[in-house]
């Protein structure tokens, strides 16, 4: 199973309460700092790890969630996923501030996301944005103290809250709450702590097949239902997004079909985008196939017992070789995607009509003609079902995984 690392620093309010933690990428277990990595990457995997795989909930509960953001990750629409209340994106100091930028994060503001600006300094660009942010820092360690006594009344005559970063030592704490910065944050208080979760590794040849299609314009929602189905962690992280607070949705979602139909083909393009950039791990190609033959298989069979939801049948055949792929228990990877009790039953414990028809589907597979439970169906009916997956399982999976 992937390991997902970033760290997390607490935001204090003027009580020295939190109200928020900053969190910031980090490559491995032992990392102080962020590592070189592509601006647009980084701050693609803290999103993606952070609100679709992990929980936001996990990691900062109630509280907001300060990522900083880059240009590109702005400009190309990727943000339009995750307007989140608990989210605030951050700005960087160094990103090239201009014309489309300032309308890109100007539209995104009137839509209700909420930013800071990194590192303000008192520059044209800057000021241009403050009719943007919600928050603006001031770094107390690069900022001399005149400047800042400067700057507060200034930026006070705009609708923003002022934050102070960098706070190392008692007497700049004294010097922020003597000017009555609304929020504070530094090594005085805390350092950043590393946390660390697991995810479901992503198959790279099939979200890159994936991403290639998608961008045609000529593609078909039905196609990019076929390519999803194909693997499934990417079954897996679409059902975790489209179940994530975000859309707040009155009933869980199961089928592939739905979540797409739900998205749209804008929103799926951005999320495909999203995954690639996360630079996830292969798995192997053989449980593909495995997760393939099921999916098809359960598939069938619910459609041959007149299951209403065959989809949801083929989801629980994909989904039942999640624990061989990531060597993790079934039940720690379903406590982290919502599905129904009905589903839950059905993988876990092999209950309800789908647990039936997952059980005939896997009895079938290892020949064991004892635990064989019929369905009610000719015995030749579930070889057909078999015969029919498993020619679609090896074809799918030689299109998926060929160079």
């Amino acid at each position: 199973m992937k390991e997902i690392y970033f760290a997390r620093q607490p935001i204090y309010d003027r009580k020295l309460q939190i109200a928020g933690y900053e969190l910031f990428y980090r490559h491995a277990e032992g990392d102080t700092s962020a590592q070189f990595l592509d601006a647009e990457v980084a701050t693609s995997q803290v999103v993606m790890n952070t609100v679709t795989e992990v929980g936001l909930e996990r990691v900062v509960g109630t509280q907001k969630a300060f990522i900083n953001v880059a240009r590109d990750f702005v400009l190309g629409g990727h943000l339009t996923n995750f307007q989140l209340p608990q989210l605030v994106f951050e700005v960087a100091g160094d990103i090239a501030i201009d014309e489309p930028l300032i309308q890109a994060l100007r539209d995104l503001r009137q839509q209700g996301y909420h930013f800071v600006l990194d590192d303000y300094e008192d520059n044209e660009a800057y000021r241009a944005m403050l009719d943007i942010a919600d928050y603006v820092k001031i770094d107390m360690l690069t900022t001399p103290e005149d400047e800042v006594r400067r700057l507060v009344p200034l930026l006070r005559q705009h609708q923003v809250a002022l934050m102070a970063e960098r706070i190392e030592t008692q007497s700049i704490q004294d010097f922020c709450q003597s000017l009555e910065f609304d929020y504070f944050q530094g090594y005085h208080f805390s350092q950043p702590k590393l946390l660390k979760f697991n995810s479901v590794p992503t198959n790279q040849l099939s979200v890159l097949q994936l991403l290639s299609k998608i961008y045609d314009p000529k593609i078909e929602i039905k196609s990019i239902e076929t390519l999803i189905s194909q693997d499934v962690a990417l079954t897996y992280k679409l059902l975790r997004y489209i179940n994530s607070a975000y859309f707040c949705l009155p009933r869980r979602v199961e089928s592939i079909q739905r979540a797409i139909m739900l998205l749209g083909l804008k929103n799926i393009r951005s999320w495909a985008t999203l995954i690639s950039l996360s630079n996830v791990d292969d798995h192997r190609s053989d449980l593909i196939t495995v997760a393939l033959e099921r999916a098809k298989m359960c598939e069938l069979l619910a459609e041959a017992t007149g299951f209403k939801q065959k989809e949801t049948g083929f989801t629980i055949g994909l989904l039942s070789v999640l624990d061989a792929m990531t060597q993790a228990p079934m039940e720690a990877i379903l406590a982290a995607l919502p599905l129904d009790e009905e589903v839950n039953l059905a993988l876990l414990k092999h209950e309800g009509p789908l647990g039936r028809i997952l059980a005939c589907t896997l009895a079938y597979e290892r020949c064991d003609w004892e635990a064989l439970d019929t369905l009610g169906l000719d015995s030749s009916q579930i070889n057909d079902a078999y015969l029919t997956a498993l020619a679609e399982a090896y074809r799918a999976s030689y299109e998926l995984l060929k160079g």
